[in-house]
């Protein structure tokens, strides 16, 4: 941003809680909406430091994960579990792992998934649903009904219960690939996080953009679980009313959290 935003006392803050490697897209898009009489001051701060980290979770009835051509469906949760399984599966393992059918939590992800086989001649088809959840991978037609089938669900340490159960009530025997763990992010980040809240008399309060539940818990404790002057925009109707367990300031909600539904939610709070 040109050097102009940091004199105005009225600048909005807009803060991208996502991880650095994954904000180009929307911080060019928020750039965009930036005027003279209206200025934006684009700020990222992650609230997810993200781990390395490998392991199986075998869910009865057992799924066997040495044949990882055995899958009915494999469901990747993000573009980290597309980036850190490719990184950590042996090439083998890695191209049989891609010749079961393939499903994405969303838009953004299936993107990762599919520029992960630019190298390919016969690329492979991945799937995602337009309610970009849990919810909406649950109700896509080929996870309704799994009586028998062995999925795969290719994700970070912990979280997505809700979609192994709905696939184990519909029949599925699951298995789960942790390939990354989410962490706090260090002290110096925390301080830096901290200080966004802090205003003096002549700033206006920032607004965080929040995609994800962990994102939202690891900012309250930054804050010391006071959380009532954090103004937040929540991009899932469960962000939301974790946000509002937790005393947040929710000033809008996205339809889901892809850029265009995120910086089309931001530009209709700034117009109203």
């Amino acid at each position: 941003m040109t050097d102009y935003l940091d004199q105005l006392p009225n600048a909005q803050s807009i803060i991208i809680s996502r991880p650095n490697t994954r904000v180009d897209g929307l911080v060019a898009q928020l750039n965009e909406l930036s005027t003279q009489n209206l200025p934006l001051k684009i700020i990222t701060c992650p609230l997810i430091d993200i781990a390395d980290y490998f392991d199986w979770q075998e869910v009865e009835p057992k799924v066997e994960p040495v044949n990882f051509a055995n899958f009915d469906g494999v469901i990747f949760i993000s573009g980290n579990a597309v980036k850190h399984a490719q990184a950590r599966l042996s090439e083998e393992n890695w191209t049989q792992l891609i010749k079961s059918p393939l499903y994405a939590i969303g838009q953004q992800t299936a993107d990762v998934l599919q520029s992960s086989f630019e190298q390919m001649t016969n690329k492979p088809i991945v799937k995602h649903p337009q309610q970009m959840n849990s919810e909406g991978l649950l109700k896509m037609p080929e996870l309704i009904n799994t009586q028998g089938q062995q999925w795969l669900i290719v994700k970070g340490l912990g979280g997505r219960e809700k979609l192994k159960i709905g696939l184990q009530q519909a029949g599925a025997k699951v298995a789960e690939l942790h390939v990354y763990q989410r962490k706090l992010p260090g002290l110096m980040a925390q301080k830096q996080i901290a200080s966004y809240n802090q205003l003096t008399p002549d700033q206006t309060a920032p607004i965080w953009l929040i995609t994800s539940l962990q994102a939202l818990n690891n900012l309250w404790r930054v804050l010391n679980k006071d959380s009532k002057n954090c103004q937040v925009i929540v991009s899932s109707d469960r962000i939301a009313n974790e946000a509002n367990k937790k005393g947040f300031k929710i000033v809008a909600q996205s339809i889901d959290a892809t850029d265009k539904q995120l910086a089309s939610c931001v530009k209709q709070f700034i117009q109203d």
